[in-house]
């Protein structure tokens, strides 16, 4: 009997075939045992709600809600012919066993659930499910072919993946619109996206209303023949050690030139392993701090080392770990790699390279796919950040098996003439892992080393006080926000939150609130635009639409989710309902004015008034105005806009003091720095009139 395996992409159905010795065959994979072909990714798409009415094309208040009573899917226009002919081959081998391949997550399992539904699948009791997130080796295939269990063992996950799906929609279609109408302008929303741009906003307003307080730190130069270190004067107070003082005048003259006594000597071991092997934000994280690149222009450098160069793994992965199974699978790379990357292998222990070494093989803690690897080395031909990139994931793919960073931790405490001072440091014992990222290893800057120090001939050479303020928060850069997006927290409760986004989404995200105008990267920090701070404004002038810029309430849908997809779906359906309906929410609102153009004088907006068009940099003491009635002829904003530009309007019908009426074009120049409408008179056509 035929089986028909249903990939998500054709790599991986490439990899089904090698395994298997399936030939191609027109389009996909065949002979007398399998047929093998793959989605592309997605197929299939939402209706819009054009789709469903014309009457919805139109975005009005009286059309919201839009909830269909059952959602309905059309093909991708990019990807049409591979749907057509998934189609036709699932629809033809009805009766064959069918085996689902696609990605082992919940979006694999949509991508599946919908292209069945396409085709017309109404029961799925010879559907069965192939589920790996190992590298599909032969054998890995075999087993898990062997293993695949039926499809509706599966049915929680598919119906999760609908329900986010479609509560993402109902959300964005529906609050896109109500908030664009009553706003007059266009402001896009998202279930996540959103809450992520208030995040942003927060700590902006964080930062800038941060009042920094002045303290003072005394810092005391003590010497030997072999060494120079720096201890800070302390106090205790409420059982805790702190170095911050708000007085500045305290004399510690008293201390230079005197021995410093040793009350108390601190002594620790300290080990640190590695971190975990990369998975895509972990990446995006590292190439932002190496090479100040945003996370979509990584995941587009990683998406084309793993199809064009096929020297790394599938980048879309939240997993840092990898099978239990691919311990030989690690070994071959390691071999592969090491012959080029000599300087690589100076740490490496190779007794990591086994089943038991859970911090890179972890069955338990494996997703859709497992950690970001390098296949081979990368080709001469690829571009500087293309290797920059590449580098970044053979470095720690050398480091996870490279022995761990070992040093001693030293605090010591001296008594200086009746005053107390702390020297904090460490002594390497043992660099290890951290000879691939040796920036990581140097200290900090409270931190003495303790090389060859003997503390008993200590003295101090001098005292300084160092003025210090108080710090804000730094604000959200690339790799921060990402940091935020994978672990959020409830600050007010201290609790962890589940992630915001998933590997896939969050970089594209944050590049649809730049795309959409909502915040701007600005030297390296991520700043809210004055679209982003009218939506949230907006937003929260209703108490109803709150749950939209709530991170708290954002993750607690998604825990929602997972517990129970359709009391979810129906709790979202219920607040887009009451929201739409809710008439309060139109008397809340503020319409934005259409910006017309940029000010020539400061660059800022130009706004349309009731009789003119003035400057939105009108407090700020700028004064370009254009009036509305001029001779008799009215200026409209396409005018403005063709005038903004250096051009010259269409011909107008103007008056004068007499009332005799004239044409004429206006032209937008500068007299003595300051704009006015000049009439510009056709000289040619009252030749031709003559």
């Amino acid at each position: 009997m035929t089986s028909l395996i249903l990939c998500e992409k054709p790599s991986v159905a490439k990899s089904f075939a090698l395994a298997l010795s399936v030939p191609w065959n027109n389009g996909f994979y065949a002979n007398h045992e399998y047929i093998i072909t793959n989605c592309v990714g997605h197929l299939f798409e939402l209706f819009m709600p054009e789709d469903y009415s014309e009457n919805l094309k139109k975005w009005t208040l009286e059309t919201l809600p839009i909830i269909p009573d059952s959602f309905k899917y059309k093909k991708n226009n990019s990807t049409k012919d591979q749907a057509n002919l998934v189609l036709k081959l699932l629809q033809e081998n009805k009766t064959a066993k069918i085996i689902i391949a696609t990605d082992a997550g919940r979006e694999g399992e949509l991508i599946a659930r919908i292209t069945l539904l396409q085709a017309g699948f109404t029961s799925i009791d010879n559907i069965y499910r192939f589920w790996e997130s190992a590298a599909l080796t032969p054998e890995v295939i075999a087993i898990g072919l062997k293993n695949a269990k039926p499809l509706k063992d599966y049915n929680v996950l598919g119906n999760q993946g609908y329900a986010r799906q479609q509560a993402d929609w109902l959300i964005g279609i529906n609050f896109s619109r109500l908030i664009s109408v009553l706003s007059n302008t266009l402001l896009p929303v998202g279930r996540v996206q959103t809450a992520v741009l208030n995040e942003i906003y927060k700590r902006e307003l964080e930062i800038k209303n941060f009042i920094p307080k002045e303290f003072f730190e005394y810092v005391a130069e003590l010497a030997s023949s072999e060494a120079n270190l720096k201890a800070k004067k302390y106090v205790i107070q409420n059982e805790k050690l702190s170095t911050h003082f708000f007085k500045n005048d305290i004399d510690l003259s008293s201390c230079i030139g005197k021995k410093a006594q040793i009350k108390n000597i601190e002594s620790n071991q300290k080990k640190e392993n590695p971190e975990k092997l990369f998975n895509l934000t972990a990446l995006q994280k590292e190439a932002f701090k190496s090479f100040g690149i945003s996370p979509d222009k990584t995941l587009s450098i990683a998406q084309k080392l793993y199809e064009e160069y096929k020297c790394l793994s599938y980048p879309r992965t939240p997993s840092r770990v990898l099978s239990e199974s691919n311990v030989d699978f690690a070994k071959e790379i390691y071999e592969k790699l090491k012959p080029v990357r000599p300087d690589y292998t100076k740490n490496i222990d190779l007794s990591l390279f086994e089943k038991s070494n859970t911090h890179v093989f972890d069955d338990s803690k494996l997703e859709d796919h497992h950690a970001l690897v390098p296949l081979t080395d990368i080709p001469h031909s690829a571009s500087e950040i293309e290797k920059g990139v590449f580098e970044l994931v053979v470095k720690q793919f050398f480091a996870a098996f490279s022995k761990p960073y070992i040093y001693e931790s030293k605090t010591v405490y001296f008594n200086i003439e009746g005053h107390d001072f702390i020297a904090r440091g460490k002594k390497i014992i043992q660099k290890g892992w951290k000879e691939l990222a040796s920036s990581e290893a140097n200290l900090e800057e409270d931190e003495n080393s303790f090389e060859n120090v003997n503390f008993e001939n200590l003295i101090c050479k001098d005292v300084q006080k160092v003025k210090k303020l108080t710090k804000p928060k730094a604000p959200y850069k690339f790799d921060s926000l990402l940091a935020f997006m994978e672990n959020p927290k409830n600050e007010s409760e201290n609790k962890k939150l589940v992630g915001l986004g998933t590997e896939a989404t969050r970089g594209e995200i944050i590049k649809s609130l730049i795309d959409r105008g909502y915040i701007k990267e600005v030297k390296k920090n991520l700043t809210v635009q004055e679209k982003g701070v009218f939506l949230i404004t907006q937003i929260n002038k209703n108490a109803d639409l709150l749950p939209l810029i709530d991170i708290s309430q954002t993750t607690q849908w998604e825990e929602k989710m997972m517990d129970n997809p359709g009391v979810f779906l129906k709790s979202i359906k219920d607040f887009v309902f009451n929201v739409c309906k809710n008439k309060k929410n139109i008397d809340s609102f503020e319409k934005q004015k259409n910006m017309i153009g940029k000010c020539p004088y400061c660059g800022k907006d130009i706004l349309p008034g009731k009789k003119n068009y003035y400057c939105s940099g009108y407090k700020e003491g700028c004064k370009f105005v254009l009036w509305k009635d001029i001779a008799g002829a009215n200026l409209s904003e396409k005018d403005v806009r063709i005038l903004l530009t250096g051009k010259n309007t269409d011909i107008k019908t103007c008056k004068n003091k007499d009332g005799k009426s004239f044409k004429c074009r206006f032209a937008l120049f500068a007299l003595d720095k300051e704009y006015k409408i000049k009439f510009i008179f056709d000289k040619f056509k009252k030749r031709e009139k003559k």
